[in-house]
Formats: structure tokens, C-alpha cells, sequence
């Protein structure tokens, strides 16, 4: 990554934030059962889990002959195998998520991103699965890939902390696309037991459908996608009133419009966008989480989690 992550093992500014960021991510996921995905599935391994009637087109040599012999039937035995999972974690760091929602104290929706990514990759680590993270800002990605082996979660939350939000989202998909294929072909391991989940972190702010053109590629890579939009209470509800100035974080632009007026066309567009990201999937592999940043978002991610292990 970049010399700023690697300066958290010796500033103690960074280290004391690291340590922070870190233990918020045990808090959050404290009391959380359900995990990203159910640890097993079935398979062809030692471990016997359970029998099943032999059918049409199953390998003969996998049938329990001493069953037979006592049973006069066909059986197989079932083992289990682990179902692998990488974990790919998106984070938005463009100028945008600086936002508060304009109250003194309150977390930046970048703060909100970078807690909720440490707490998943501390829920994947703990389940033995591959995290790995790609942060935009500036036009670019910076990707960070810690693998299994050492401490990732601990590496991955040091870039997580020394990163701070600045710049715009990428022109271009490609250079997403490259990264998160890197770490596919990278890790290894059999397809039909591992699991592609990129977990999107962003306020979806775009100026010309970028974001969702970075996204479109994922569907050609069969991962699975949850699209966290992280949206501040004023952006949610439009309090403004009579005359006021607003200016795009991005790109410095500055409009100055009645609030009453535009309000209802804003949150009609805000509603349009919110049914465009589902509709352009199709529901394919794709889960949409609206975030607020001044919700507790240890109560967000344990009613998810139940949601996604139930469904």
C-alpha cells in the first residue's frame, strides 16, 4: 500500500487509531452469530456428514456397500467440505464521504465505510476466508491484498486507517476490474467451493454513472454483491428551506436554489437512483443495504447478517 499504512507501526497517532478502528470492529461484531456465509457445504471429503439414496449419474465407487449389504439399497455417503469465500471490500474515498450531514461531531460517511469494512473483515477472518481490500480516491485504486497467512485483519485495518477521503471516483472500470480479478486468480483454490463476494461501501455519489459502470463488470466474474449506500440524515430527509447554496464536494461546482422547491424533485431522484442500482441488477447476486450514519450501525449489521443467513 503506502508508506502512510506502513508509518502506523511507529507514529503513535496512527497506532492509537489503528487500535481504535480495531477494537470498534470486535465491538461490532460482538454478539453477531450468523457469519457471512454458512461454514460448510456439501461434498466429497473424509468427514462423513450423512447418507443420501443413490441417484442416476453418481459416481458408483462413492456407494456404502456395507449399507447395502444390510439394507439391500443404495446409499452414499455425504461428507462436507469447506466452503471457501474471498471477500473483496470496496471502499469509496473519494472528497464526498468527508460529509457529517453539517452536526458538530458527527462521523464522516467515511468513518462509517472504513468501520463497517474492518468489522466484515474481522467476521471473514475469523471464518478462515481471504479479505482483501481496494480503496478509491484520487482516480485510482489502491489495492491491498493480505491473503490467509500473518494477521490480515490487523494489515488490513492499518490501510484503512492511514487512508483519508480525497479526489473522485475512477473514469474508467477497467483499473477496478483488473484489481479484483488479480486477487481471483491470485488466491487459488477449486471454483465450485469458493464464493466471490464484494461488499461495496460508498455514498453512490456519481457524476456520470461511474460507479455503476465500475460494478457492471462483477457480473462477468460471478461475484455476489452488497451494495452498502451510506447516506447522511440531510441527504436522506432535505431539511433546507428558502434560499440556499450547495456545492458538488467533487468538483467545486456551486448551485443555489430554493429549498422548498427542489426538495421534492431531490428526494424523487434520490428514490430513482435507490430503484436504478436494484433494477440494473435484477436482484442477480445483488443485495442493496441503505446505511444512515447517525443509526447504530452495530444494530444495522447484526439485523443484515440474520436477514442474509435466513434467506
Amino acid at each position: 500500500m503506502t508508506a502512510a499504512a506502513d508509518r502506523s507501526a511507529t507514529d503513535p497517532r496512527l497506532l492509537a487509531a489503528v487500535q481504535g478502528l480495531e477494537l470498534g470492529a470486535r465491538r461490532l461484531v460482538a454478539g453477531v452469530v450468523p457469519g457471512l456465509h454458512a461454514s460448510r457445504q456439501p461434498g466429497q471429503t473424509r468427514e462423513f456428514s450423512q447418507y443420501r439414496a443413490y441417484q442416476p449419474g453418481d459416481e458408483p465407487r462413492q456407494i456404502d456397500w456395507k449399507l447395502f449389504a444390510r439394507s439391500d439399497r443404495y446409499f452414499l455417503r455425504e461428507g462436507e467440505v469447506a466452503l471457501r469465500l474471498r471477500l473483496h471490500l470496496v471502499v469509496d474515498a473519494t472528497t464526498s464521504m468527508q460529509h457529517t450531514g453539517g452536526v458538530p461531531g458527527a462521523p464522516r460517511k467515511f468513518d462509517v465505510a472504513r468501520n463497517l469494512a474492518a468489522a466484515l473483515a474481522l467476521l471473514a477472518g475469523s471464518q478462515g476466508d481471504g479479505v482483501e481490500l481496494h480503496l478509491v480516491s484520487n482516480g485510482r485504486v489502491s489495492s491491498f491484498v493480505p491473503g490467509r497467512r500473518g494477521q490480515p485483519f490487523s494489515r488490513v485495518v492499518r490501510a484503512l486507517t492511514a487512508a483519508e477521503p480525497s479526489g473522485r471516483w475512477l473514469e474508467s472500470p477497467g483499473p477496478l476490474t483488473a484489481a479484483l480479478r488479480r486477487g481471483v486468480e491470485g488466491a487459488g483454490g477449486a471454483a465450485s467451493a469458493t464464493v466471490d463476494l464484494t461488499v461495496v461501501l460508498t455514498d453512490g455519489f456519481e457524476a456520470g454513472g461511474e460507479i455503476r459502470a465500475a460494478l457492471a463488470p462483477l457480473r462477468s466474474l460471478r461475484h455476489e454483491v452488497i451494495f452498502c449506500h451510506i447516506l447522511t440524515r440531510d441527504e436522506l430527509d432535505f431539511p433546507y428551506r428558502g434560499p440556499a447554496r450547495f456545492e458538488d464536494w467533487e468538483t467545486g461546482q456551486v448551485i443555489e436554489a430554493d429549498g422548498d422547491l427542489v426538495r421534492v424533485a431531490y428526494l424523487t431522484g434520490l428514490e430513482r437512483e435507490r430503484e436504478a442500482w436494484k433494477r440494473a441488477w435484477s436482484g442477480a447476486r445483488f443485495d442493496y443495504l441503505r446505511i444512515i450514519t447517525d443509526e447504530p450501525i452495530d444494530r444495522v449489521l447484526r439485523l443484515y447478517l440474520k436477514r442474509r443467513s435466513q434467506a
